[in-house]
């Protein structure tokens, strides 16, 4: 079962307002009743059908307007399509009815986290971990969907050793959510390892395809990339002799210099791209019509090309820039020798700074995840050291 990712859904229309449910009807079998739509709506839910969760909570409550886990169901729709509001009020309809539902309490957890991730005031993390105690403190101890929503709750707030104790909880356990947990438990795993000192760093950990963008971020703030390629790159001398302008005579001038890149002045990562434009790091410029486009998801080729500029810096070894070019064959059987990243991927796989997959292919054109961006630049800082 794949989690809902609430960063995926937009645009829904499914909209449910609290009061405004169906009229009761009689159930039309055996089957056709509130806790089996319920849990076919949270199943939909954690599937990413939201339209199609919303409808099973919707028949759990034509059936009984009073059973409570509709509500709760309710409002895990709304606050995915951004109704806040109305997400509360449900969550207080179906904690009135029964101040021990533990699907009330999951949800207000959700809600909480859906509405304030990636806020920096910290405070929301306490209140939505609140919720998930209750039911860990005084409902159900052994409730593996608390501790999993916790973990989750922990890690959107940057918590990652947190997220890590609740996962490896789940699995401990081994009753409902182990396999969310153990590929959550992986990932937190991973992020730790790669040991994300800024915030912007820890942010992109939680990408799962890192753009250009992010990239910029993560090589100004994690790796201090202006400093380490300014300082390794030789220092170019103009040495060509100028004779003084003419000051009596008035020039115009016939060109107007456009800028580097003309698609980031209204981005978030502006200054972030700035820095990096500078350092003229290959796939990591713009284009011959002055364009960036920072939102393009970088590929392993990509990346592994702005990998090798690096190491060439850090380790003063110009040779590596042409080290494997005119290989008669190649390492990995879907990567042709002739192609212009061969030589950057096979220096970044000789240093140990990326790896190539199990069944020995690099896959060039697979996108990068937060967490490997960030291993990546451990590696990098380690080979400075």
């Amino acid at each position: 079962m794949r989690l809902f990712n609430p960063f995926l859904t937009v645009g829904l229309t499914f909209l449910i307002m609290a009061g405004c449910g169906p009229k009761t009807r009689k159930a039309g079998g055996m089957m056709d009743d509130p806790q089996t739509h319920y849990e076919q709506g949270m199943k939909y839910y954690n599937g990413g059908e939201i339209s199609r969760a919303g409808e099973e909570f919707k028949s759990a409550l034509s059936l009984d307007k009073k059973f409570a886990a509709g509500y709760a169901g309710l409002a895990l729709v709304l606050a995915s399509e951004g109704n806040f509001k109305e997400a509360y009020k449900n969550i207080d309809k179906a904690l009135g009815l029964n101040d021990k539902l533990i699907a009330g309490y999951i949800a207000s957890g959700i809600v909480i986290t859906l509405e304030n991730q990636g806020k920096d005031n910290e405070d929301w993390i306490a209140d939505a971990v609140k919720q998930y105690d209750k039911i860990i403190k005084k409902l159900d101890p052994k409730n593996s969907e608390a501790y999993y929503r916790k973990g989750w709750t922990l890690k959107k707030g940057l918590d990652f050793k947190g997220a890590e104790e609740n996962f490896k909880k789940v699995l401990e356990l081994d009753k409902d959510y182990t396999k969310e947990a153990d590929e959550q438990y992986k990932l937190v795993q991973d992020i730790q390892r790669a040991a994300p000192g800024s915030r912007v760093g820890k942010k992109i950990a939680l990408v799962d395809e890192i753009s250009k963008a992010d990239i910029c971020a993560l090589f100004i703030s994690e790796l201090d990339a202006t400093r380490l390629i300014q300082k390794k790159r030789p220092k170019n001398y103009d040495t060509g002799f100028k004779a003084p302008e003419d000051t009596r005579s008035m020039t115009t001038k016939t060109t107007i210099q456009m800028a580097s890149a003309t698609d980031i002045e209204s981005h978030w990562a502006k200054n972030f791209i700035g820095d990096v434009l500078k350092l003229e790091m290959r796939g990591l410029e713009a284009d011959p019509s002055h364009k960036f486009y920072p939102d393009n998801k970088i590929t392993r080729a990509e990346y592994a090309l702005m990998v090798e500029d690096i190491l060439i810096s850090i380790l003063n070894d110009p040779k590596l820039a042409t080290k494997n070019i005119g290989a008669e064959s190649s390492r990995f059987p879907d990567v042709n020798p002739s192609n212009f990243y061969y030589n950057a991927i096979c220096n970044a796989v000789d240093k140990n700074i990326m790896d190539g997959k199990m069944n020995g292919e690099f896959e060039p054109q697979g996108t990068v995840s937060g967490p490997d961006a960030l291993l990546v630049i451990r590696k990098l800082k380690e080979l400075k050291k």
